[in-house]
């Protein structure tokens, strides 16, 4: 009666999430991936603050709290310009196909709700996490073998710096299906790239600094290391 009367089905709202989350994963991914990319290098600054400043090579990659990188920047809560921007394109861009395609109202609804929750759920508040020491998913059972995995797989993500000073690996946050059919995952770490690591901070001109001048950010967690 409840599907009748909002003239929908079982299997079509079970589609329409499945299809709306695996379309929001492989977004995610090609967004993360454009902001490691340089092709927009303002918005691969702003996301880069995070990896190369915050939770960089020479500083932890957990603390107490999670020490967030839009401070002084525009941002939806802890979300910057960098990923709202292009977010905005895309949900606009899904409902535009699917009011083309003609897909009941209700259908839209539900699928543009599923693409904004999702994101906010995996690369938001689950990414947020793993920079969190001791985070509750570690102590339970069912979920620490998923979340530590994926955890592990963020940090090699953090690690891994290409010659020409970006990140090329692990570009998924709790799942990594598209790393995996676009061949970008790393299971392992690899030796650092201090040369691509000077590179970036060059090119984006990030420096210890900017860093101190971030609201809200320890001072402590910039451990100052003899180049190598």
């Amino acid at each position: 009666m409840f599907y009748k009367y909002l003239h929908v089905t079982f299997v079509g709202v079970v589609a329409t999430l499945l299809d709306s989350i695996v379309v929001a994963e492989l977004a995610g991914y090609w967004l993360h991936r454009l902001l490691h990319s340089d092709k927009i290098p303002a918005l691969s600054r702003g996301h880069l603050i995070h990896h190369f400043l915050i939770y960089g090579p020479q500083q932890p990659m957990r603390a107490v709290d999670y020490h967030d990188a839009t401070d002084s920047r525009f941002s939806v809560g802890n979300v910057g310009l960098e990923w709202l921007a292009p977010s905005a394109i895309i949900l606009f861009f899904c409902w535009g196909v699917m009011a083309l395609l003609g897909v009941p109202l209700v259908y839209q609804a539900l699928a543009l709700c599923t693409l904004l929750a999702w994101p906010i759920l995996m690369f938001s508040y689950l990414h947020d996490r793993m920079h969190i020491e001791d985070f509750w998913m570690t102590r339970v059972p069912l979920l620490r073998t998923w979340f530590l995995k994926a955890r592990r797989m963020h940090d090699i993500h953090h690690r891994s710096v290409d010659p020409q000073g970006l990140m090329d690996t692990n570009f998924g946050i709790g799942f990594y299906f598209f790393d995996r059919c676009f061949r970008t995952m790393a299971k392992r770490h690899r030796p650092f790239n201090w040369k691509g690591y000077r590179t970036a901070l060059k090119r984006y001109g990030l420096d210890e600094p900017e860093l101190l001048s971030l609201e809200g950010c320890s001072k402590s967690l910039f451990q100052k290391r003899a180049p190598r």
